[in-house]
């Protein structure tokens, strides 16, 4: 049985990275709009381990560059992940056991609620909006990079800038209506026959 209630409890013993325990508290419990998630704290402390890893071997930290080569480090084009993985282990970084110790929200959320039994005051949300936000974010990010890779191939050409856009539609299984989520959100319904 591990001597540590979870993973980050681990993680911040082993790194010596303790005293990073009271800003994930202070950002998670924050007033809106600076309280993060569980899934942004995550992000921040697994960047946070990277920034050290980099400090210690001399690699520059200035601007954003850990949060890039961590977002490169996550990402699902395993060409760009493996090319900082070899970037970082020829700079003498131990990436296996970093990638490891990179934690969860899940973790985060039970390092919060069963090691440290805290709790949030609940208020409503508009995680939904939020979640909604979030996946049109990504998957427009996701097609931007797709698309800027096929320009560079020669696969795909316009007479100027491609823009990218994303829609994401629902779809009511009894009649088949199919209208983006922004305007259902807006109407408070799929499809009119609901209404009725």
């Amino acid at each position: 049985m591990s001597e540590y209630g979870c993973k980050v409890c681990r993680v911040l013993d082993e790194r010596d990275m303790e005293q990073y325990e009271d800003r994930l508290v202070d950002q998670w419990q924050a007033d809106k709009p600076q309280r993060k998630g569980y899934r942004q704290l995550a992000e921040w402390l697994n960047t946070m381990m990277l920034r050290r890893e980099m400090d210690r071997a001399g690699l520059s930290t200035l601007g954003n560059e850990p949060e890039s080569k961590y977002e490169r480090l996550q990402d699902d084009d395993e060409t760009v992940a493996a090319e900082v993985r070899t970037d970082l282990r020829n700079e003498g970084i131990d990436v296996e056991s970093l990638l490891v110790d990179f934690v969860s929200y899940g973790v985060v959320r039970t390092h919060f609620k069963e090691c440290l039994g805290l709790e949030r005051d609940v208020e409503p949300t508009d995680w939904e909006k939020d979640a909604i936000e979030y996946t049109r974010d990504h998957a427009t990010k996701k097609l931007e990079d797709a698309v800027r890779s096929l320009v560079g191939k020669g696969k795909l050409s316009a007479c100027g800038d491609i823009d990218v856009h994303v829609t994401l539609e629902v779809e009511c299984e009894g009649c088949h209506s199919r209208v983006p989520i922004s305007r259902a959100l807006r109407r408070g319904y799929v499809s009119q026959q609901a209404e009725e």
